[in-house]
């Protein structure tokens, strides 16, 4: 049954200063985003607008869809700062546990996605916070036991290794899409640092290649008019966006020893889960088995979505986590895998790791050494036409790093065979590991 607002009130029995502060930062105005995104879902499915459109829209799309709109909703929950005072219904610290708890369940076997329909109902309509709390606790409620531990240790376990079921445990037959992407994204439930500062000052100034992406953006300025770029398709949809993209590394990285490619249509090999990949790095004279690139040359990971309302969104974090998890498969001594998305004209830049790790938006990091944080994490969002050059460093910058500096192995060496030096004696490693971890 539909709870009035006035009866969520007294359920909550919330103190009137708590109240106070939905009514003067209310959580309802902080849902635009996800209000658009799914607007954007419901117009490609040809839905009608309607009091039944969210109904019939989890009724249309696959599991996996309905199942990132809902993520993409508790995600954006979370980010209110009113969930952290808000009381819980289910015996929780408060509303911000609640919604941890159900974003680890709604990946789960268990989880039926149209209990999930009333509470995306009151955002899509625009219903008062109240209403959506109660719903967040229905659903909470409906989910799971009252008493599960959330995936949650803002301080102390930042930097330790989680001990939990991955992604890694899914092989061979099992590898399709579905199945690998529950397991990543149970992986990155709870453990994403998004908005991280001094991302682009710790990755792309004071290295030994800095000047020369300086340099090389100067050289681009006469593709830049009218503040923005020359030629750049709009709606930027997949094939123009490559198309312009790929001209204008031509005009722009020329002569350089990496390049972009594209295989939006095309597996690359060594995949397990037969991932196509929008935009990737690698050297630019790999040998070509058959003209197919493979997973073990690739450097640099990138997502390209047309519309900017994705930039951040579940689908787009689990897609550029499942390229990650492709380039850990095939280079089991890879360290960490840098990557980007660009959504419409949105650019973002994410590093993956091995190491796992918790945190949520909006939590306040910086970088200061490579691997100190366990990831992922990335980069605050910026707009390619507002700032032109540090795009141009971007796309520059990752093509001028280092090994290191790109996450590759750099403490094994080779002469014909691989090899560790230990006290001056040579160790000889088989090129083949026993074992490797997979996951992110």
């Amino acid at each position: 049954m539909r709870r009035t607002p006035a009866l969520s009130i007294v359920f909550y029995m919330a103190a009137a200063s708590e109240l106070d502060k939905i009514h003067v930062n209310p959580i309802n105005e902080g849902l635009g985003a996800f209000r658009r995104l799914f607007e954007s879902t419901r117009a490609e499915l040809s839905v009608g607008a309607s009091q039944d459109a969210v109904q019939v829209v989890f009724s249309t799309v696959a599991t996996a869809v309905a199942k990132n709109l809902v993520l993409d909703l508790i995600l954006a929950l979370q980010n209110h700062r009113n969930v952290r005072t808000l009381p819980s219904q289910n015996g929780r610290a408060n509303l911000l546990e609640d919604l941890f708890t159900l974003g680890s369940s709604v990946y789960s076997n268990d989880f039926d996605i149209r209990s999930a329909i009333p509470l995306v109902e009151r955002v899509v309509n625009n219903a008062p916070d109240e209403e959506i709390c109660s719903a967040v606790s229905d659903l909470v409620a409906h989910a799971g036991p009252k008493q599960i531990t959330p995936p949650t240790a803002f301080e102390n376990s930042v930097y330790d290794t989680p001990l939990r079921s991955s992604s890694a445990s899914q092989r061979g037959i099992e590898q399709t899409h579905d199945e690998v992407d529950q397991r990543i994204l149970e992986e990155l439930t709870g453990r994403v640092y998004y908005d991280v500062g001094k991302f682009f000052e710790r990755y792309f100034e004071g290295k030994v290649w800095t000047n020369n992406t300086k340099d090389i953006y100067e050289n681009s300025r006469h593709q830049y008019a009218e503040g923005r770029w020359i030629g750049w398709p709009e709606p930027s949809a997949q094939g123009p966006f490559f198309e312009w993209f790929m001209k204008f590394q031509d005009t722009v990285l020329s002569g350089l020893d990496r390049r972009y490619y594209t295989s939006a249509n095309k597996v690359l090999r060594g995949s397990e889960a037969d991932r196509k990949l929008d935009i990737f790095l690698t050297p630019a004279n790999v040998a070509l088995l058959n003209g197919e690139h493979d997973w073990s040359n690739v450097l640099v990971i990138g997502e390209h979505k047309q519309n900017p309302d994705e930039d951040g969104s579940t689908k787009t974090l689990l897609q550029l986590a499942g390229y990650a998890r492709e380039v850990f498969g095939s280079q089991p001594d890879r360290r960490f895998v840098p990557g980007f998305t660009i959504c419409g004209s949105v650019m973002r830049l994410w590093v993956f790791d091995r190491s796992g790790g918790q945190a949520t938006r909006g939590r306040c990091l910086e970088v200061n050494r490579i691997g100190d944080s366990s990831g992922p994490y990335s980069s605050e969002k910026f707009d390619i036409h507002k700032e032109p050059e540090r795009f141009v460093r971007v796309i520059t910058g990752y093509a001028l790093m280092t090994d290191a500096e790109l996450g590759l192995n750099t403490f094994i060496r080779r002469d014909g065979n691989k090899y560790i030096v230990a006290q001056g004696l040579g160790i000889c490693l088989e090129d083949k590991p026993l074992a490797w971890q997979r996951a992110i």
